[in-house]
C-alpha cells in the first residue's frame, strides 16, 4: 500500500465510531483507530506491531475458533455478538465483524476486524432481565407480576396460604419466596411432600411419637412441626393426606396445638403453614375426599400458578437462566440455543412445566458439545414422545434429519443453514460430508 493511500484508509477509520484494527498474516496489528484506543485503553503507538492477542486477550484469541484467525488463514469473513475482551483487566463485551484483506494477486495478506463496546447495552439487558427475576422466580409474563405482587403482599403476616399448580410450575419456590421475605426468614423452612409418605407413616412424620408408641418406636422422635417452630412448614400436595388426619391438621390451624403419636403433653406451636397442590381442591370436597372446614382454613390466600403453555414468552428468559446456571454447574460457556431449537420449544406444549425445560436444557447440555443448544441435542422423548412414530434408532439419524430438513428449508444455502443451526460453516460441511447430505 502507497503512503498516500495508506494515510487515506487511516483517515476514513478514524472517522468510523466503532473500533477498526489490522493485522498483518502473523496477527501483528498495524492500523488502530481512535475508537478502538477508547474502547480497549491502548494507544495507537503501545497496539502497533503487538499481536492483537496481547491486546484483545479473549478466550477465543489465539485459536482456531477466532474469527480473526478464519479470516486471516481460510479467507473467511465472520461475525459474532458474544465475545468478551479482557483490557488490562477491565473486562468489556463486543460485537465484531471481520473480513480478509487482499493484496492485488487476490491473496490474503491480513485480516480486518470492526468490533463496538455493548457494555451499556449489556447493562440495560441486565437490568431488564433483573426486573423480570423474583426470589429466583423468572418471569416478564403479566400472571406472573401479579404473584410478584401477591408474595410481597402476603409475606409479612402469618395467614395460610394455598398454592394452586400444576406439577412443574413452581410452588415450592413461591413457598420459600414468602418465607424469605417475611419476618420468619432466619428461622426453619421445613418441607413435607405429603405423597411421598404412607399414610401409616405421616401422622408420625407431622407431629412426631414418643418412645414406644407403636413397634420400632424405640425412641421419642420430633414431628416437622416441631422442627418448624417459628418458622415456616410447606406442606405439599395437601390433597394426599388421608381423612383421618385432615382432623388433627385442622386443630393445628385452628387452635395452634397438637400431641405426638402416643403422647399426652400438648404442645403449643407457632407456625406459618403454607400448602400446595395440583388439584382442584374443591372437586375433592365435593367427592367427599378433603374436608370443607380444612379447605377454608387453608384457603385464606389463594395463589394460582400458571402453566408454561400459558406464558410462552418466559420461555426465552428461563432458557437463559438455565444456561447461566448450567454453564456454572457444568464449568461450561454454552452461549444460547439455535434458532431452530428455540422454535421447537416455543411451540411445544411442555406438559411437565418449567421443570420439563429445565430437564430438557440439562440434558442438551450432557449431550451436546456446542457452543449452541441444538434441535438434536434435546430429548428424544421431548421431540418424539410417541416412540412408536420415531423413525430414527440413533441420535445421529435425528442430526442428518435435522440438518437435511434445515438445507431443504434454506434451498441449500449453507450460509444461511449454518446460521440457522447455529454453527460455522465449517461444521456444516463437516457434517454434510459426514452424512453424505
Amino acid at each position: 500500500m502507497s503512503n498516500n493511500k495508506k494515510i487515506d484508509f487511516e483517515f476514513v477509520i478514524n472517522s468510523i465510531s466503532e473500533g477498526v484494527f489490522t493485522v498483518d498474516h502473523e496477527f501483528n496489528v498495524t492500523t488502530f483507530n481512535y475508537a478502538a484506543e477508547n474502547i480497549t485503553g491502548f494507544k495507537r503507538d503501545e497496539a502497533l506491531g503487538k499481536k492483537c492477542y496481547d491486546i484483545f486477550k479473549s478466550s477465543h484469541c489465539n485459536s482456531e475458533s477466532c474469527l480473526l484467525h478464519m479470516a486471516v488463514c481460510k479467507g473467511e469473513k465472520g461475525y459474532s455478538t458474544d465475545v468478551v475482551i479482557n483490557c488490562r483487566g477491565k473486562l468489556i463485551p463486543i460485537d465484531i465483524s471481520v473480513m480478509p484483506l487482499f493484496c492485488d494477486k487476490g491473496n490474503v495478506i491480513g485480516g480486518v476486524q470492526i468490533f463496538s463496546d455493548q457494555s451499556k447495552i449489556l447493562g440495560l439487558y441486565q437490568q431488564l432481565t433483573k426486573s423480570y427475576s423474583f426470589q429466583n422466580i423468572i418471569g416478564k409474563n403479566k400472571k406472573m407480576q401479579e404473584i410478584y405482587e401477591m408474595i410481597q403482599a402476603v409475606a409479612p403476616y402469618r395467614s395460610s396460604v394455598l398454592i394452586i399448580g400444576e406439577s412443574g410450575t413452581g410452588k415450592e419456590l413461591v413457598a420459600r419466596a414468602i418465607h424469605f421475605l417475611s419476618d420468619r426468614r432466619y428461622k426453619p423452612f421445613i418441607k413435607v411432600n405429603c405423597a411421598a409418605l404412607s399414610p401409616t407413616l405421616l401422622e408420625s412424620e407431622f407431629f412426631g411419637h414418643e418412645k414406644g408408641a407403636f413397634t420400632g418406636a424405640a425412641f421419642t422422635h420430633q414431628g416437622r412441626f416441631e422442627l418448624a417452630e417459628n418458622g415456616t412448614i410447606f406442606l405439599d400436595e395437601i390433597a394426599e393426606i388421608p381423612l383421618s388426619l385432615q382432623a388433627k391438621l385442622l386443630r393445628v390451624l385452628q387452635e395452634g396445638e397438637f400431641e405426638r403419636v402416643g403422647g399426652k403433653k400438648t404442645l403449643k406451636h407457632d407456625i406459618r403453614v403454607i400448602a400446595a397442590t395440583n388439584k382442584d381442591l374443591l372437586h375433592e370436597v365435593n367427592e367427599g375426599r378433603f374436608r370443607q372446614d380444612l379447605y377454608y382454613r387453608l384457603n385464606v390466600f389463594p395463589i394460582k400458578l400458571p402453566s408454561l403453555n400459558e406464558r410462552t414468552e418466559d420461555i426465552p428468559l428461563l432458557i437463559e437462566h438455565f444456561i447461566q446456571k448450567f454453564n456454572s454447574y457444568f464449568k461450561k460457556s454454552k452461549k444460547g440455543v439455535s434458532r431452530d431449537a428455540m422454535k421447537f420449544l416455543l411451540h411445544y406444549s411442555f406438559p411437565g412445566n418449567v421443570r420439563e425445560l429445565e430437564n430438557a436444557v440439562e440434558y442438551a447440555f450432557i449431550k451436546g458439545k456446542g457452543d449452541f443448544i441444538m434441535f438434536e441435542d434435546l430429548p428424544p422423548d421431548m421431540i418424539w414422545p410417541d416412540k412408536e412414530s420415531n423413525p430414527f434408532s440413533k441420535l445421529e439419524d435425528i442430526e442428518k434429519y435435522h440438518i437435511q430438513r434445515i438445507l431443504n428449508q434454506t434451498g441449500g444455502n449453507k450460509h444461511d443453514a449454518a446460521n440457522l443451526l447455529g454453527i460455522t460453516r465449517k461444521t456444516l460441511y463437516n457434517k454434510i460430508k459426514k452424512y453424505n447430505l
